[in-house]
């Protein structure tokens, strides 16, 4: 039975990559003045693995008149192509769908479809399979595809040269009808059975259901605003089935440039996750974990081919586990689990990054702090910072809270007695001036800076004194920090502010999220609501982006960001139920 597919949420390709749930395949519109890619302008077929500049694998173009523009209209279930810029399927349409997670099909009428690779190793190549299907071997990518016409004809442009066919080209022309349809399918050595193609509305329905049943899983069932649609399509398709060092069902950081998991964003998405699909947050928390080496560290991120172990990440574990809790998150395996991981992770910090001894972790570097540039780390670290001995803090009274549910109560007060003495030694270690700040490891000499980042001590709340919390909060509304569109990273204020500057300035999901904590923490109910406010209308203005231009709200580098799409989701909930 054909269906016909109807989707409320569309977006636009310029920003966000069309791709679905488990898929590690996406379509793109690469632009011109991104810097990181070595490719014209236009829409791409990718690979999302670590494949560099090879996860380009075909440019596509509708070459209709001698070639036109592409216009690109897509909902999470189909994406519709008109040539020439402009919508009219008098001109020529093309429908791509993702079926399954590891095909894409095209169908067309009144137009061509024209996939061009982009080149490659020399001994990539394309051969003929037989029944009009060729098989393409993509040696940069590391990928063989097989591309099958269900309808219409496959011509092929691959001259043979001794070892391999460069460049390739495919060119899909109509029946005579004016009609084709072409699928694009993933395999590793083997050939399987031919998969039976159902009618493409078919595909698109069955995708379609996909992404309601995850929506509705979370905050979807009911009318909601057309951003937060956007942002639940984000998390859907950024999601990728295990493969090689990612080992769980898990939601990249995005399926544009940054295409791996980051020992810290993973938090944040899976606290959106956690109330509508506990199991998949869990997954979300545990693919980093996955990966903690034998001295309890973590890496700095983890990719299908590699793991990045030269850096860390800050140990928000803690914090992020508590709030799973809250939400009731957790079965007792998961609980057991976290207790022991965050056990070593705590461990860690304090056994091998204290090279000083003095009881106080440092960080080697702007990247372990999550902030890779702020403006602490133009000096040369070790630092021992604010933010790190508040986050150990929070740790291991998750840690205590862990231990009280499965009834290790001698280990529960332990951790309690660690956590107090440890703010005792690091409020009395690293205040400077009323409150805790940024010093040189070793020599103790503060390290002047006006980062956002010292302020993140207000997640202790009350266990700061009254005197430091009004200081920072004094500090916070009167020195460059809050604008029209939410909260700076660094003091628009400061000769080291930079509009672009990534954690020189910038508005970030994950800073915006932690200062609305703190200062709900600290009692400060209206200024958080109204900073979690502002980042909500960022949001619904400039869209998904990695960060913002903390002045003009301009969305920044990538577009499509899942955890801006979970802290837009998260605020949007969380802020909407206080007081």
């Amino acid at each position: 039975m054909v269906k016909s597919v109807v989707s409320t949420v569309h977006f636009d390709v310029m920003d966000l990559p069309f791709s679905r749930r488990g898929s590690w395949l996406a379509i793109s519109w690469i632009k011109a003045s991104d810097p990181t890619r070595h490719v014209p302008e236009g829409l791409y077929l990718r690979t999302v693995r670590d494949r560099g500049d090879y996860q380009q694998l075909f440019r596509i173009d509708l070459p209709a008149d001698g070639g036109r523009e592409i216009r690109a209209e897509a909902s999470p279930s189909i994406m519709h192509l008109f040539p020439g810029g402009t919508k009219s399927e008098r001109s020529g349409v093309v429908d791509v769908c993702i079926p399954t997670t590891s095909s894409v099909r095209f169908r067309g009428r009144g137009t061509l479809l024209r996939l061009s690779s982009i080149p490659g190793p020399e001994l990539s190549y394309a051969i003929p399979r037989g029944e009009g299907s060729w098989i393409v071997n993509m040696l940069g990518a590391g990928l063989r595809l097989m591309l099958t016409p269900l309808r219409g004809k496959l011509h092929v442009d691959a001259p043979w040269q001794a070892q391999g066919s460069q460049p390739m080209r495919f060119e899909m022309h109509p029946d005579i009808a004016g009609e084709f349809d072409i699928v694009i399918e993933e395999f590793a050595q083997a050939l399987t059975p031919k998969r039976l193609h159902p009618p493409f509305e078919d595909e698109a329905a069955a995708v379609e259901a996909d992404f309601l049943a995850f929506a509705a899983r979370h905050g979807g069932e009911g009318p909601f605003s057309e951003t937060a649609d956007i942002a639940r399509y984000i998390l859907w398709s950024c999601i990728v089935n295990p493969e090689g060092a990612i080992t769980r069902p898990t939601v990249l950081a995005t399926k544009d440039r940054l295409t791996g998991i980051w020992s810290w964003d993973h938090c944040f998405t899976a606290l959106a996750l956690c109330p509508g699909d506990p199991a998949l947050a869990w997954n979300q928390i545990m693919t980093i974990f996955d990966h903690q080496d034998e001295f309890g560290a973590l890496p700095d991120a983890v990719f299908d081919r590699r793991v990045v172990q030269n850096f860390t990440k800050p140990p928000v574990h803690g914090w992020a586990i508590g709030r799973m809790l809250k939400l009731g998150c957790l079965d007792r395996a998961m609980k057991e689990e976290a207790y022991l991981h965050l056990a070593r992770w705590t461990d860690f910090w304090f056994s091998y990054r204290d090279y000083d001894g003095d009881g106080v972790p440092q960080y080697d570097h702007g990247n372990d702090s999550g902030w890779d540039n702020a403006s602490p780390f133009i000096f040369r670290p070790p630092l021992e910072a604010p933010d790190l001995a508040t986050f150990l803090i929070l740790q291991m009274d998750t840690l205590a809270v862990l231990a009280d549910e499965l009834e290790r109560s001698k280990e529960a007060i332990a951790w309690r007695e660690k956590s107090t003495a440890f703010l005792r030694l690091a409020t009395s270690h690293l205040t400077r001036r009323g409150r805790m700040g940024f010093v040189a490891s070793g020599t103790h000499e503060e390290i002047p800076n006006e980062s956002l980042l010292p302020y993140l001590q207000l997640l202790l709340g009350n266990r700061l004194t009254e005197s430091t919390r009004t200081s920072l909060l004094k500090s916070l509304e009167e020195e460059g920090y809050i604008t029209q569109w939410g909260i700076a990273t660094e003091s628009t204020l400061s000769q080291n502010y930079s509009s672009d500057g990534y954690w020189l300035g910038p508005i970030w999901a994950p800073s915006t999220f932690l200062m609305v904590d703190a200062l709900f923490r600290s009692g400060e109910n209206n200024l958080a609501k109204e900073i979690g406010s502002r980042f909500l209308d960022l949001v619904e203005t400039s869209g998904f982006a990695e960060n913002f231009d903390a002045i003009t709200g301009a969305p920044l580098r990538d577009r499509a960001f899942a955890w801006t799409a979970s802290t837009y989701l998260i605020l949007a909930r969380d802020i909407s139920a206080r007081p």
